[in-house]
């Protein structure tokens, strides 16, 4: 009974702090990315009875997003499109994200450790999984893009896991899970989880080469067949009918044209991971600088959690935390690629990403948590640099939520100016029109739409201001 107790505030005290962060601050209107999905694009196509499924399939920047639609045509059906509801979705997409962590966590530690030793240690995990850092992750109707496949793509990799290492029992749950996650609920995520997968299966490969029998090498060929199949799927005639007009020319090349700029915008992302873009901006005594060094920092947090990984063969218990890992280093350098070449680093300390980078955090501490409940106790020096690296990554991540709360009335204040401007969407000038992160004259015409059908944040607004 008191293990339950334990578990169950280990979950329910970060989800709450999480749950009312987004209550409070999340609006019902229409921003940035999901304009793109108004005017011209699905939500018009739907409401003029022309919607198909090529609508659906139709890639945004690239990216298919067909659950996210499917369940934005359900928002219009059933709660008029409300952005609200729509947001309250992520923290339960957060919580499934950790239950499924918290079953491979259980299974590493165990049966070593005691049910109550996991249940609580568990805590350190889901404060780093639930932290507002992400809060642009949490708020906006967009941020479903990147929250939407954790959930999938995590159960995708636990029930391969099984597949190959307990056999055909596991095989519908794993072929079912993985098609959801790639096909349906990829989002901007997919395209960082081929290649962890495939680095984190290699190694799973190379530390068991010699315990490898045939029946393995029969699942793994049908697993890769299949991963191969579902690939072709996704990026067949990917780059035509984009609903989102791609950029003129690539920025691999101005990665390449200045590498160095490149790797501190690289490195940004990973030192907001701890400290949030709202520290950068609240405090003058944090520089760009501090920022980069931070990110080298926790480069080096992973290189050691990595190390640990290998030296207490962990690998033997789970390749979880290695693949949410990999998929954290991926993430950012296919970012980096996406980002670099519009000249604002700002765009690598985004809280969109974080909520990415964090469940590389919750494995680092994963890590380092079953490495101290190993029999064969560290050294001092091993036990200063592991506390070292604890107080780093909570002070960071504590810190950034305070800024984040305190600034949160004036990101409630300028929602609501937003929401000002949807009212009065026929004068509202140009400048006006870009505070909603989009093309002006794409944003009038989807707010018209929006108000024609009383959808949005026109559902139940005042007569007069309709």
């Amino acid at each position: 009974m008191r293990t339950k107790i334990i578990l169950t505030l280990s979950f329910l005290i970060p989800f709450a702090l999480l749950f009312t962060y987004i209550w409070a601050t999340a609006t019902n209107y229409t921003y940035s990315d999901e304009i793109y999905a108004v005017r011209g694009g699905v939500v018009e196509n739907y409401l003029n009875g022309t919607l198909s499924f090529a609508d659906l399939w139709r890639p945004a920047l690239s990216i298919r997003v067909l659950g996210y639609r499917l369940l934005l045509l359900a928002d219009i059906k059933w709660f008029s499109m409300n952005s609200r509801i729509f947001v309250l979705i992520i923290p339960f997409l957060l919580l499934s994200s950790a239950f499924l962590i918290y079953t491979d966590y259980r299974k590493s530690l165990s049966p070593g450790c005691s049910p109550e030793f996991i249940a609580t240690t568990l805590f350190f995990l889901t404060l780093i999984i639930f932290n507002i850092i992400q809060w642009q992750a949490l708020i906006f109707r967009g941020a479903l893009f990147f929250q939407l496949p954790m959930p999938f793509i995590i159960a995708s990799f636990i029930s391969l896991e099984l597949y190959l290492s307990q056999g055909r029992k596991y095989w519908i749950p794993a072929f079912i899970l993985t098609a959801l996650a790639v096909l349906i609920f990829g989002g901007t995520i997919i395209f960082s989880f081929a290649p962890a997968l495939s680095l984190t299966f290699l190694c799973y490969i190379l530390t068991r080469r010699l315990s490898l029998k045939i029946d393995f090498w029969l699942r793994a060929s049908t697993i890769s067949f299949f991963l191969v199949t579902l690939a072709f799927i996704y990026i067949f005639k990917i780059y035509q009918n984009d609903y989102i007009q791609p950029f003129p020319y690539s920025f691999v090349t101005d990665i390449f044209s200045r590498p160095l700029e490149a790797m501190q915008f690289y490195l940004s992302a990973f030192g907001a991971s701890i400290i949030g873009i709202d520290v950068f901006f609240t405090y003058d005594y944090f520089s760009l600088r501090d920022i980069i060094l931070t990110g080298v920092v926790v480069l080096l947090f992973y290189v050691f959690a990595l190390t640990l990984f290998f030296k207490s063969r962990m690998y033997e218990k789970t390749y979880l935390p290695f693949f949410l890992i990999t998929q954290v280093f991926f993430f950012l350098a296919f970012m980096t690629i996406a980002r670099f070449g519009l000249n604002d680093i700002s765009y690598s300390m985004s809280s969109r990403y974080t909520c990415v980078s964090l469940f590389g955090l919750a494995s680092i501490v994963w890590i380092l948590i079953f490495f101290l409940s190993q029999p064969a106790k560290p050294n001092v020096l091993m036990k200063s640099i592991i506390n070292s690296l604890f107080v780093i990554i909570f002070s960071g991540l504590l810190l950034t939520s305070i800024v984040v709360w305190r600034v949160q009335p004036e990101r409630k204040a300028k929602f609501e100016q937003l929401y000002d401007i949807a009212m009065r969407v026929d004068t509202a000038t140009y400048d006006e029109l870009l505070n909603f992160a989009a093309p002006p004259e794409l944003v009038r015409d989807s707010l018209r739409l929006l108000r024609k059908h009383k959808l949005n944040m026109y559902h139940s607004a005042p007569e007069d201001r309709k």
